[in-house]
């Protein structure tokens, strides 16, 4: 694993640090969910990376966020204006791809084995309730409140194969932990299990080369119940839809 400040990281600084920041955060944001912020987001650095690793997901190549940017410049009514913020934001996202024309992102996490996922879901609840570690998986897929009835549906280890899709780098994972423990109740269990997370998957890391997944070996534990979509869209937004929408 890299000790270095991982590319995102980086990037998220440059936003943050950027003369102009207001204007790529609502870049930003609306990239992100689509629509056009009322009011420049009030984010943080932490925010930010989330916000570029979840656009990074979603946008799989340079040409895919180029044009994702053409498209809502041109649906604004200063988009001359933002023309020149667009590219700026532009400069400092590009690089986070490959240079190959078809490229995709360069940081990807292995693919672990249904035995790799429930053993470590058996570890990090050997300190913490399964629906604690539900919690804080949860609050590390989102920068929304997250609620124990939105979790229902879904499996500790559905969180964790999440998880461990998203977060190929742990040093990005660790700067959003601080993040998602301030979402949390205040209670020092969130951050020892936390901790615990972190030195699990370390380990789980180490053992598997990036890209190259292991196989799953036959008689093992059943394979993980995700909930039936018809796309990965579809499996974000079913996500969204079932955890975050707070009880009135």
């Amino acid at each position: 694993m890299t000790t270095t400040t991982s590319p995102i990281a980086t990037a998220a600084q440059q936003i943050v640090q950027h003369p102009q920041h207001s204007r790529l955060f609502k870049l930003l944001y609306a990239l992100q969910q689509n629509q056009w912020p009322t009011q420049t987001p009030p984010w943080t650095v932490s925010e930010v990376q989330q916000a570029v690793i979840q656009i990074l997901e979603r946008l799989k190549t340079p040409t895919l966020l180029g044009q994702r940017l053409t498209a809502i410049v041109n649906s604004l009514n200063k988009a001359q204006a933002y023309q020149v913020f667009s590219a700026a934001l532009l400069q400092i996202l590009v690089p986070l791809y490959t240079q190959s024309p078809t490229a995709t992102l360069t940081i990807e996490a292995p693919t672990f084995s249904t035995a790799d996922l429930y053993d470590l879901r058996l570890e990090v609840t050997r300190y913490c309730t399964p629906l604690q570690m539900k919690l804080l998986v949860a609050a590390l897929l989102t920068t929304k409140p997250v609620h124990a009835q939105g979790l229902e549906r879904f499996t500790l280890i559905d969180l964790l194969q999440r998880l461990t899709r998203r977060y190929g780098d742990l040093e990005i994972l660790q700067t959003q932990m601080a993040a998602a423990l301030a979402r949390l109740p205040d209670d020092p269990l969130y951050a020892s299990a936390g901790d615990r997370l972190i030195k699990l998957l370390s380990t789980l890391y180490q053992r598997y080369p990036q890209n190259q997944p292991p196989e799953d070996t036959l008689g093992s534990t059943p394979p993980t119940v995700i909930p039936a979509v018809t796309s990965e869209t579809d499996a974000e937004e079913e996500l969204t839809c079932q955890l975050f929408l707070q009880s009135q």
